[in-house]
């Protein structure tokens, strides 16, 4: 399984996830500020299985009609909360099939964790819900 990590998202993510889900970095690719839609495009061509972003407006705005690549929003691009994000990041690459929308929300911890100004997080993993979304083609009439 090979991931791609969105631009938005903190470059230490690559060695968050360890050696068991092989990543690269949008800038390693030499794709730094590329459009989404063209980005999706070419990590698809490029055989990458997930996009990892914090663009929670992806799905809205890309079409990931023909893609078999899979996006996963991650609901922050703050280093600390990033971070606190991976074993949950972790379960949703596990259990992610081609093609799959993921949605990683944290609910209200979000803005507590911001309020507490980061440094005081005793929150884990475990609150973060996980929306899998299947791929469906829309319907023409």
């Amino acid at each position: 399984m090979r991931l791609l990590i969105d631009e938005c998202l903190p470059k230490q993510l690559k060695g968050w996830l360890g050696e068991k889900y092989p990543a690269s970095t949008v800038q390693e690719m030499g794709w730094a500020n590329i459009g989404n839609g063209k980005l999706l495009r070419l990590a698809n061509e490029s055989g990458f299985h997930i996009f990892l972003t914090a663009d929670r407006n992806i799905y809205h705005q890309q079409n990931f009609h023909g893609l078999q690549i899979s996006a996963v929003v991650i609901p922050s691009n703050r280093k600390i909360l990033v971070r606190k994000s991976v074993p949950a990041l972790i379960q949703s690459l596990e259990q992610i099939q081609a093609g799959q929308q993921v949605v990683m929300d944290l609910g209200s911890d979000i803005e507590n964790w911001e309020s507490l100004r980061l440094h005081a997080i005793a929150h884990e993993a475990q609150h973060i819900i996980h929306v899998f979304k299947p791929w469906r083609e829309e319907v023409q009439s």
